[in-house]
């Protein structure tokens, strides 16, 4: 090795770096460098908050801040797998120095995606926080072991001068610190792509079945008010015969069934193709709105407005004591596809909630 460079490993760290009173440019850098090493740097924060406004961009699960601390550990232990070797200092014409860094960047996602694939298939939360927390004790121990490496490459980093003291650009370091940890987002998004999901599924069912479509609204870039008469349209209609005056209880008492659906989702399992899932759900069927119509066809009615007042108080009765079948579980695809066809007779998202609620 040539004296005018030397090798160091060290961890990812991204700050304004400054005050050394050596007068070499190039020792500096890799003063600074080792002290990111031994100490990290709270300049981890705006190149972790890049990456987080990115990914806050794509999902409707937003980065949890008590993920912050150890997403900020994971950087920084990532980047301890990376050996740096750097130049002798070039003094520029405008009085700043020039130093290139030597190094082989680390691709975060090719050591990692295998690895958390499995993983994540074998999820025991849906709690993001924790979820990730998981996947990156394991991926941690992945890149020490075994990383997987871009090309090398060299970035060149500005440091300027005052007195004795040294500091290197903002820009050059971030520029740097991006460079040397490709996709350093990935563990996070791999997670969270899968619990977005879980996320939607459960708002479709809540916002299908109970009326709380805050969540559906967000995951479909409706309003709530628009969410809300999604939730309306159609589904509560009354039989065309039922007297006018039973109507209003008879969709409070279909609603007050539905609300009372009981269903599990999943981790879903990501397929190939774009937007494509396949998801558990566990649901104990509601048989309510079938005991309902069993115990009405059972009575004697001698008007509409008996027979009105027949399916109502029937309703009412098994609104206020639903009753549940055997529980069971179905694997549903959610894709595109899927969700244009949810409607339609025979699809699966159509026998989802004829299962989830039983329907005569």
């Amino acid at each position: 090795m040539r004296k005018s460079t030397f090798l160091i490993s060290c961890v990812f760290a991204f700050a304004l770096l400054t005050g050394c009173s050596d007068n070499a440019a190039d020792k500096y850098v890799g003063d600074q460098i080792t002290s990111i090493k031994e100490k990290g740097s709270g300049s981890f924060d705006t190149l972790l908050d890049e990456g987080i406004a990115a990914s806050n961009e794509s999902y409707v699960l937003q980065f949890p801040e008590d993920l912050r601390k150890p997403y900020l550990d994971f950087m920084k232990s990532s980047f301890s797998a990376i050996d740096f070797e750097v130049a002798k200092a070039q003094k520029m014409d405008n009085g700043t120095y020039s130093v290139q860094v030597t190094y082989t960047p680390l691709n975060i996602k090719n050591t990692v995606e295998t690895a958390n694939t499995e993983q994540i298939a074998s999820l025991e939360t849906t709690e993001l926080t924790g979820a990730v927390t998981s996947i990156l004790e394991k991926d941690t121990a992945l890149l020490k072991d075994s990383p997987v490496c871009n090309e090398e490459t060299i970035t060149t980093l500005e440091v300027s001068r005052e007195g004795e003291n040294y500091q290197i650009s903002p820009e050059s370091l971030e520029n740097f610190l991006s460079q040397a940890l490709v996709e350093y987002m990935a563990p996070y998004d791999e997670v969270c792509d899968i619990l977005d999901c879980h996320d939607f599924v459960t708002a479709y069912l809540d916002a299908s079945f109970k009326g709380d479509v805050a969540r559906f609204a967000l995951h479909t870039d409706r309003t709530e008010e628009e969410a809300l008469a999604w939730y309306e349209a159609d589904v509560f209609d009354p039989p065309a015969d039922l007297s006018e005056a039973y109507v209003p209880r008879y969709q409070e008492a279909l609603k007050s069934m539905m609300k009372q659906c009981q269903y599990t989702v999943g981790i879903p399992k990501k397929e190939n193709g774009l937007y494509s899932y396949t998801v558990d759900i566990r649901t104990t069927p509601n048989t309510s709105f079938t005991s309902a119509y069993s115990e009405f066809e059972g009575g004697t009615y001698y008007s509409i407005d008996e027979v009105s007042a027949g399916l109502v108080e029937a309703m009412e009765k098994y609104a206020a004591a639903p009753t549940f079948g055997e529980e069971t579980s179905m694997n549903i695809s959610f894709n595109i596809s899927s969700m244009l066809n949810a409607g339609n007779e025979g699809s699966e998202l159509s026998e989802l909630a004829k299962t989830i609620f039983a329907i005569p």
